[in-house]
């Protein structure tokens, strides 16, 4: 264990590169190439790394306060603990340096390797001229420190290179140097793409690895954000770069556009933006995600996080998101966000570089607090959807649309059987099930509306917000001796694709058995009747699988009404 530090630090603490990896390691690379990292060794000073190290150890105590003799007696120890890291280290790093005479390192990613069942990918090291007790001292230390092959047969002279890797990869390698290297690689391009830095990477996709990617099911609990993104960055990212560099803490100078950490190419500025824009959804889903799961943990907590908390967050993440150019999307590395910079952010693009006033100030508020209420309406959804199927796992049967008499006369809605799976079985003990629901027993109950019943953005005081969708889904039941016959199965469409709960204008009784809207009212659109809501611009719906989507009130009548119905045919598009 003691050996492992010194190659730790041998491949951490790099010098900026120095040597034009796409040209030295042009024959290793094939368009069939997913990756590659490049590492330049050739140059580190160990007594400037120690230097600095100990710099740093004697800023960190200053700032931590310590007196004037604390501070010697400590950085006294802090000079001993690097002589003796600098003892272990430095063998090791002069005889990769020196005595091998390495000077950069390769490891490349490629989907041929796949075909030979030992990985996907090797490093590569230049080897020319080296003698056979070079390769014999490079083995022994590798060994020695059991971070390589420890079998002979597995370090393969491939032209000029060293190969580490299986054996069977290593003959694979062989033959690449009978074919000319691809002269316009995604990956040299990529790697063209980074600045002087400590490390290279760069990745592409090539159409194999593409099409294993489209055709690759994701599982079904995958966000529709996360999901769109994957399949988006698949079809159109032409290949990616990025760079590592540690020249502040080598004290060496900054390499020109050290800022830039990552770049993303795309075949045109629309690709590009249309990729920023998701990345923005990410983001909101992101942090809807953390406060559905914050507010949760702290329900019956007496402090709450405020709403507006979360909106200053997605403020603050949206400063993070990469520039874009012309056709590439470029991230830079950001130390500090100045105020303007998180106010263009927060407020959705505002250009206010001085400050802002009161009449900018006031929107953005209430539009957070519009933001906090759909996010609230979409938790409600969600937990409408999972007491279903907590619902369906008790009874093996999706709930009725309501309960019958033994005369077929409605009883009480599908919203009062979801009560124990929703935290409310004290008020569910109290309602006489064998009684109708607006009995004079049962009517005590109808104001109290349980609050996951009721959209926040709603303008009208009591009743419910949200509808099934009569004789459709969960609730085509009419009887109550039927209701075993409808289950999950019955949703041929697929339960992601298919609506459980929308929102809707005009309130009505929680407990009645009557009111839930029709395949025809959604026919009519968003907002244009009875489906619809106060979040500007559509509604939220529930789909059987537990996700919420946002459909705008441009959505086409005819697809919403297909996503209404359990066995349409027809793919969702919204």
């Amino acid at each position: 264990m003691k050996n492992f530090f010194p190659i730790l630090l041998c491949f951490l603490l790099l010098p900026a590169a120095r040597v034009v990896a796409q040209e030295t390691f042009a024959p290793l690379v094939s368009e069939t190439c997913v990756a590659f990292v490049h590492v330049d060794v050739s140059k580190v000073e160990l007594d400037t790394v120690k230097n600095t190290l100990q710099k740093m150890g004697e800023d960190l105590l200053t700032e931590l306060g310590f007196d004037e003799r604390s501070h010697r007696a400590t950085s006294r120890e802090l000079a001993v603990e690097l002589e003796k890291l600098d003892i272990l280290v430095r063998p090791t790093w002069d005889t990769i340096t020196k005595e091998l005479g390495i000077r950069e390192i390769a490891i490349i990613f490629d989907m041929d390797i796949l075909t030979t069942g030992s990985g996907a990918g090797f490093v590569a090291i230049p080897w020319k001229d080296k003698t056979e007790a070079q390769l014999a001292t490079f083995q022994r230390m590798i060994q020695e420190v059991q971070m390589g092959p420890q079998n002979p047969e597995d370090y393969t002279k491939a032209g000029d290179f060293l190969i580490l890797a299986h054996s069977a990869t290593g003959e694979l390698i062989k033959s690449w140097f009978d074919k000319e290297p691809p002269k316009d690689s995604p990956i040299f391009e990529a790697l063209k793409s980074v600045p002087d830095a400590n490390v290279k990477i760069a990745a592409a996709i090539p159409e194999g690895a593409r099409l294993m990617i489209r055709n690759a099911p994701l599982p079904p609990d995958v966000p529709v954000e996360v999901r769109n993104l994957l399949l988006f960055a698949a079809q159109k990212i032409e290949w990616a770069s990025a760079s590592v560099s540690f020249h502040e803490f080598l004290g060496t100078e900054p390499p020109p556009n050290a800022d830039v950490l990552l770049t993303i190419k795309t075949p045109r500025r629309t690709d590009a933006m249309m990729f920023h824009g998701m990345l923005e959804n990410l983001i909101e889903f992101g942090v809807n995600t953390a406060q559905f799961a914050v507010t949760q943990n702290m329900r019956d907590a007496d402090f709450q996080i405020p709403p507006l908390a979360f909106q200053f967050g997605k403020g603050m993440l949206r400063t993070y998101l990469p520039e874009v150019d012309e056709d590439k999307l470029i991230f830079r590395s950001k130390e500090n966000v100045t105020l303007s910079e998180f106010l263009r952010a927060y407020m959705g693009g505002v250009h206010q570089t001085v400050g802002v006033g009161v009449a900018l100030l006031l929107p953005a508020v209430q539009s957070a607090r519009e933001a906090a209420r759909r996010m609230q309406c979409t938790n409600h959804i969600k937990q409408i959807v999972l007491a279903i199927h907590n619902y369906h796992d008790s009874h093996k049967a999706l709930p009725p649309l309501y309960t019958v008499d033994a005369n077929g006369k409605p009883l009480h809605s599908w919203r009062v059987l979801l009560l124990p799976y929703l935290e409310q079985n004290a008020l569910y003990q109290q309602i006489r099930l064998d009684e109708p629901w607006d009995s004079e027993h049962n009517s005590q109950f109808h104001s109290m509306t349980p609050s996951v019943y009721r959209c926040p953005s709603s303008s009208q005081q009591g009743g419910s917000s949200y509808s099934a969708i009569a004789g459709e889904g969960f609730v085509p039941a009419r009887s109550a001796d039927s209701r075993g016959e409808h289950t999950f199965s019955r949703i041929t469409d697929g339960t992601s694709n298919t609506i459980a709960i929308v929102e809707v204008n005009d309130t009505f009784n929680w407990m009645a058995p009557h009111g839930n809207i029709t395949l025809d009212d959604l026919a009519v659109g968003v907002n244009r009747g009875r489906a619809g809501s106060n979040h500007p611009g559509g509604m939220n719906v529930g789909m059987f699988d537990g996700s919420v989507r946002f459909v705008p009130n441009t959505a086409n009548p005819q697809i919403l009404r297909d996503a209404g119905m359990v066995n349409s045919g027809s793919p969702l598009r919204f």
